[in-house]
C-alpha cells in the first residue's frame, strides 16, 4: 500500500492545516473587528489602526503557503521519481 507524502510526514501536513485554519479564522475576525488585539489584550501595538492584526494574519498565511509549497514540491519529486522508475 502506497502512502501519500502528507501521511509520511504527518507533522508537516498537520502544521499546514492548522496554520491554514488559523489564518482563515484570523482573517475573518480581522474583517469583523480590525482592533481585536486591543480589545482582547488591552494593548495597542499599532496605535489602534489595525495594522498589527493585518500583519499577524499575513504572517500566518505566508507560513501556511510555504508549508503548502513544500508539500507540493515533495509530491512532484515523488511523482517524477516514480515515473522514471
Amino acid at each position: 500500500m502506497q502512502t501519500s507524502p502528507s501521511w509520511r510526514h504527518p507533522w508537516l501536513f498537520r502544521a499546514e492545516v492548522a496554520l491554514s485554519v488559523l489564518s482563515t479564522v484570523l482573517f475573518a475576525w480581522t474583517l469583523v473587528d480590525p482592533q481585536w488585539i486591543e480589545r482582547w489584550f488591552d494593548e495597542s501595538p499599532d496605535g489602534g489602526d489595525g495594522s498589527a492584526e493585518r500583519w499577524l494574519v499575513g504572517g500566518c498565511f505566508f507560513i501556511a503557503a510555504v508549508l503548502a509549497a513544500a508539500l507540493a514540491r515533495r509530491e512532484r519529486v515523488r511523482v517524477r521519481v516514480r515515473a522514471a522508475a
